[in-house]
């Protein structure tokens, strides 16, 4: 029962590293639960008083609500005990006691995993570079993680989605809650070859520290952590961090001297970071073999598959023979340029981030639809 796994990882008291010490001594969840006082403190002999009192409250009625909200929104549960739980998590000093997921968390077991990772706020270069990178890694088999933000990281999922290999999502936010909300299409596709995961059940409240926990996850499962592109305070460097604790490798696209947006990446190779301007040079770090073949799939076809509902399609993107669902920031931007559009003023008509827009421009570059102009003009081609 998943209720064990929850009422445990709810034992607000014990670190996740003590939860672990005990569901090995224990062998399950449920054994832990029904434990008498004595054999926890001899399983565990550093437990305090106030730890054996938190493990001491038998009621499971809050972890049933838990696991009746994970079927409500198409979650389940896996502890750490479980043989679904990801092989490379289980390794670091303070894995998840327990990890929702929703999708097919895919067997990292003899596989290569690697996170790609990078600020919010990229820049059109770091896009390309992120998806990129990614692609050409899910096109040799490897298993791309990463957080689902804005800027990197969602070009990285888009590039691994094109590349067919599994990729999987950490959220720093509960499993029944899609952040940014404009990336609920990028997780649809995510869900229909991949998984997203988080270790905060359905409902539970969001803090700004639970992005920095979630970040030892997505280094946790990974090989080697890739930082595409990052100023000198991004949130990716804290994820190396937890990377080099980890004893996971660190790779670093390096970047121009007198930009502000490589600044992070810069100094993580003078720190030591293996610098990659490829897919090439990680595969080639671990011994795997770069795969070449036909070009990228159509994203928008999967994405129409991916959809829980057919959805309307932006008019004028329909025009040019492409096909978006309705939540898609690239059909609004086609949309928004007419034949062609100065970059801020398609800003200004979708009323889309700046990074979103950015992103989209990037993807549509890639897939044939538009092409970049000199003074960030962007035209149509189809």
């Amino acid at each position: 029962m998943c209720e064990y796994g929850i009422w445990l990882s709810q034992c607000k008291i014990l670190s996740k590293r003590k939860k672990a010490l005990l569901l090995d001594a224990f062998g399950s969840a449920q054994a832990v639960y029904e434990a008498s006082r004595t054999d926890l403190a001899g399983a565990l002999p550093g437990l305090t008083a106030a730890e054996l009192d938190s493990l001491w409250n038998k009621d499971l009625r809050p972890a049933g609500q838990i696991a009746r909200a994970c079927q409500v929104c198409g979650a389940r549960v896996i502890d750490l005990l479980d043989p679904e739980y990801p092989a490379l998590l289980k390794e670091i000093h303070d894995p998840p006691t327990v990890l929702y997921v929703r999708g097919s968390l895919p067997d990292c077991r003899g596989r290569l995993s690697v996170a790609v990772v990078g600020q919010r706020k990229a820049s059109a270069a770091g896009l390309k570079h992120a998806s990129g990178i990614a692609y050409a890694l899910s096109r040799s088999g490897v298993i791309i993680v990463s957080g689902m933000a804005a800027g990197i990281d969602g070009a990285a999922h888009r590039g691994a989605l094109d590349g067919g290999t599994p990729t999987v999502a950490v959220l720093g936010t509960p499993i029944d809650k899609c952040y940014p909300a404009n990336h609920a299409g990028l997780m649809r596709e995510i869900l229909s070859q991949g998984a997203v995961i988080s270790e905060y059940y359905p409902g539970a409240p969001t803090y700004p520290g639970n992005f920095l926990s979630r970040n030892r996850i997505v280094s946790g499962m990974s090989r080697g952590v890739l930082v595409v592109e990052a100023g000198a305070r991004s949130g990716a460097l804290e994820t190396a961090g937890r990377a080099l604790e980890q004893n996971r490798d660190v790779f670093a696209v390096p970047g121009p001297i007198d930009s502000d947006d490589y600044v992070g990446t810069n100094n993580l190779i003078k720190a030591g970071a293996a610098a990659v301007t490829g897919a090439e040079d990680i595969l080639t770090a671990y011994g795997a073999v770069p795969v070449s073949g036909p070009q990228r799939h159509i994203r928008r076809e999967r994405a129409q598959k991916a959809a829980e509902a057919p959805l309307p399609a932006f008019p004028e993107a329909a025009e040019g023979g492409a096909v978006f669902a309705a939540d898609d920031p690239q059909g609004a931007v086609l949309a928004a340029m007419g034949r062609s559009a100065h970059m801020d003023e398609i800003i200004e008509r979708t009323g889309l981030p700046a990074d979103i827009v950015l992103a989209a421009l990037t993807m549509l570059e890639l897939q044939g639809l538009i092409a970049q102009r000199p003074g960030n003009y962007y035209e149509k081609q189809r």
